[in-house]
């Protein structure tokens, strides 16, 4: 029974190499050859990165503070574990769609458990030897070779998957348990994402110093790991061949996970059956309020973005760093103008279209309409059977792209324009110029979708992450804000900064005005025949 459970979590696991989520059906032969060596290649590139920066840190080997390298490296190597993996223990293990029906079978629940947690190991370990075989490499290279340091590093290395699991299986139960007691879930996923990115660009900023500090100081480093990080003092140990050290960082590790499998197997029954799909409110009675039809289809759409965590982060992000860019622009302005001058020089003007141009790049990040035709899905008959237009509906989504948008940059060219002081036509031209940009994005996010929509889709990630209108969405953004920096530089001579801005201005106002047109007649043919 145990290897029939092993090889349907298996198979679970690595589904998304063998199994097309968007048709639905399996891939062919060339197909998974063909995915295998497309993620093989996204690793090795990602691997580049931890191998160099496990070159980095090589000098601490030859210095004799190898302990401290494989220490170091070790930490970011189960950093990298733990985060690939630990919201996939929450969803596997206490999410996982088949779990009523393995506890009413004769299976006790301690090996429906085991078999979870080795599909959470197995998916932390394929995000580990992303940067745990760099180490390795780097390590055997410079470190002296002997059995002793083979395979103590090998028996080390085995107990950093097994550490990797029990940091896992912790993070996923305790978001088990928040998760249970959460009422606005998807918001609450959004900003714990986040919180995750600012920490990690914070980190990834400052990450070269740290490193650099840690090599021409190696000494403090080490006292530093010695006192607050002592199992992992002993894991660098353990690296080096000391088997003293190798049997107690392995009977740590050993002793952490017979504890946190003895905690799951308390509190899995509880969570895994927990009702989590109905909050519990009172009952409160209301009068109705009556609202128009083009209030109540931008209302759906609002609840459509705000009920998806995947669709906020995937295609809302921008909102957020609007914001940030202002903030950004207003602590560093004396870096971002000077950066500023080099490109386009001391001109106010000039500075203010440079401004215009970040809000156009900044835009390309909201693709609030680019796949809110596809993520109509197989319910599509609904907003088509309801007494409004096509056309109505397909304005909805244009209506809410262009509104969550606009308040973000109004912040971030509000600040422009108050540090720049600009002439009085280029103040007025550059929110002209920002409005109409977001119109052109959201008319032109939904005249792909309607080019090319899916609505077969099993899992809403594949109309947001992997549909062809996001991709020329994105890229098509970038590629008219190149195209429009470089016609300037072209036409400098002849137009001034306002002038220019006034040119954009009105091509960008002739294709929006195409684009909605489209959209209320092809576009709203197209939508009623889907």
């Amino acid at each position: 029974m145990t290897r029939v459970l092993l090889k349907k979590q298996m198979l679970e696991v690595f589904s998304w190499l063998y199994r097309d989520n968007k048709k639905g059906t399996n891939r062919s032969k060339a197909g998974i050859i063909g995915y295998s060596v497309l993620y093989l290649c996204l690793f090795a590139v990602v691997g580049v990165i931890f191998f160099m920066t496990a070159y980095t840190m090589a000098p601490l080997i030859t210095m004799g503070f190898g302990w401290l390298y494989f220490a170091i490296m070790g930490l970011i190597t189960i950093c990298m574990g733990v985060v690939g993996s630990v919201f996939n223990t929450y969803a596997s293990l206490y999410l996982a769609k088949d779990n009523d029906l393995l506890l009413s079978m004769p299976i006790p629940s301690r090996r429906i458990i085991f078999v979870r947690l080795f599909g959470v190991f197995i998916m932390g370990l394929l995000y580990e030897l992303i940067a745990l075989v760099p180490t390795l490499i780097v390590w055997f290279m410079n470190v002296e070779f002997g059995p002793a340091v083979f395979f103590c590093t090998l028996i080390t290395s085995a107990m950093i998957s097994l550490f990797v699991l029990v940091l896992s299986a912790v993070l996923g139960w305790v978001v088990a348990l928040i998760s249970g007691k959460m009422r606005r879930k998807n918001i609450t996923t959004v900003l714990l994402s986040l919180v995750f990115l600012v920490a990690y660009f914070l980190f990834y900023s400052k990450a070269f110093d740290y490193l650099q500090a840690i090599t021409s100081s190696p000494e403090g480093a080490g006292a530093m790991v010695k006192n607050a990080l002592y199992p992992f003092y002993q894991m660098g140990l353990a690296a080096e061949g000391n088997i003293t050290a190798t049997v107690i960082f392995a009977v740590f590790v050993c002793a952490l996970f017979a504890l946190v499998y003895a905690g799951v197997s308390r509190s899995f029954i509880r969570l895994a059956t927990a009702n989590k799909g109905a909050a519990k409110t009172k009952y409160k009675e209301r009068r109705a309020r009556m609202r128009s039809a083009d209030t109540a289809l931008l209302l759906k759409e609002l609840k459509r973005f705000t009920g998806s965590a995947v669709y906020m982060l995937n295609c809302g992000l921008g909102l957020v760093f609007f914001i940030a860019a202002a903030i950004a622009l207003l602590w560093f302005r004396e870096d971002v103008f000077r950066a500023a001058y080099e490109l386009v020089g001391t001109d106010k003007d000039a500075l203010c279209l440079a401004g215009a141009a970040a809000v156009f790049v900044l835009c390309s990040m909201v693709d609030i309409s680019s796949p809110s035709v596809s993520l109509e899905g197989k319910n599509i008959w609904i907003v088509q059977s309801l007494p409004v237009s096509p056309a109505q509906a397909l304005m909805a989504k244009v209506r809410l792209h262009v509104l969550l948008t606009l308040v973000p940059a109004a912040v971030f060219f509000l600040v422009v324009e108050i540090l720049v002081r600009p002439s009085a036509a280029m103040a007025l031209l550059l929110p002209a110029v920002s409005v109409l940009y977001i119109l052109f994005s959201a008319a032109f996010g939904v005249f792909l979708n309607l080019k090319a929509p899916n609505l077969t889709w099993k899992n809403e990630t594949v109309p947001i992450k992997q549909s062809m209108s996001m991709v020329v969405s994105i890229f098509g953004s970038w590629g008219i804000t190149a195209a429009l920096c470089v016609l300037y530089f072209r036409l400098a001579g002849i137009f001034s900064p306002a002038g220019y801005a006034l040119l954009v201005a009105a091509l960008l106002l002739v294709l929006s005005i195409l684009l909605l047109r489209w959209i209320k007649t092809r576009g709203a043919e197209i939508f009623a025949s889907l």
